[in-house]
């Protein structure tokens, strides 16, 4: 068994304070019925960072999601 959580997720939620951030992670109901007082989403985990640490995070994704972009359209077919 690893020594960390592995966790799925569809779904998030984020909140800053003076302090620090929290990544909420959720997974939806695969169902789709939820219940009167039910939230249809289970949290599977929460994150809290500093508010540094999120923006390297944020930074880093910025930058592997442009990077990913241009490399997919680099490699598309042209006509």
């Amino acid at each position: 068994m690893s020594d960390y959580p592995d966790l799925y997720a569809d779904g998030f939620s984020l909140t800053a304070g003076p302090f620090g951030v929290t990544l909420t992670l959720q997974r939806s109901d695969p169902t789709g019925e939820a219940g009167p007082h039910q939230d249809p989403n289970v949290v599977v985990g929460r994150i809290r960072i500093s508010r540094e640490l999120a923006k390297v995070l944020a930074d880093q994704v910025t930058q592997m999601l442009a990077a990913s972009a241009q490399s997919q359209a680099s490699s598309s077919v042209k006509h």
